[in-house]
């Protein structure tokens, strides 16, 4: 499914049209506790989704992944979980899986963009690899990766240019991936799916 066609699809009901949430006012409505921080949901083209269960083997991943990441004591670098990223499109408040930013003052909004972005994927992998690419390109994220679990790959998308990335790659078990923007040995992609 395209993204075009996901987009249309959370504007209209029926004969109606739906008027989109924007990304200012979910913020308002968990500050207000209309919406609880911790409500398992994520605003996508001005529709709220649901986000998928954590199954075991997601949290795994996770874990391994904070394993290689830098370390928290790194001056450069800031490593989030599960936290917005505040992109371009205002009608969209992503919350990937795993995010690095550059280490900043993050406590009047959240960061505009981020030098990588990781998301797990088990039973979500067609939003994180065609609705998710072109929010986080326009961003500006030099490097996206999805974990695809079932394939046992990792899908990369890199080079932004406008809302679309220029390079898409899957790398597998017995290779290797080194982010661009981020300083951290490679990631070996048969170590990360262990097991799994």
């Amino acid at each position: 499914m395209a993204a075009s066609t996901i987009s249309a699809m959370a504007f209209t009901l029926e004969d109606r049209d739906v008027r989109p949430l924007t990304a200012d006012e979910v913020v308002q409505m968990v500050e207000l506790g209309i919406l609880s921080e911790d409500e398992p949901v994520e605003l996508l083209h001005g529709a709220l989704t649901t986000m998928s269960a954590k199954t075991p083997a997601h949290e795994v991943v996770k874990m391994r992944l904070a394993e290689w990441l830098p370390s928290p004591a790194d001056p450069r670098y800031m490593v989030r979980t599960e936290a917005p990223i505040s992109v371009p499109d205002r009608t969209s408040l992503p919350e990937p899986d795993v995010a690095v930013v550059a280490r900043g003052d993050y406590l009047a909004r959240h960061p505009a963009t981020a030098l990588l972005v990781i998301e797990v994927a088990v039973s979500s992998l067609r939003v994180d690899t065609q609705v998710k690419p072109a929010l986080f390109a326009a961003a500006g994220v030099p490097d996206y990766w999805v974990v695809d679990i079932p394939g046992r790959c990792v899908r990369t998308f890199a080079d932004p240019a406008g809302d679309t990335y220029t390079v898409t790659a899957t790398a597998r078990v017995g290779d290797q991936l080194a982010p661009r923007a981020v300083a951290v040995d490679p990631l070996d992609v048969g170590t990360l799916l262990a097991g799994l």
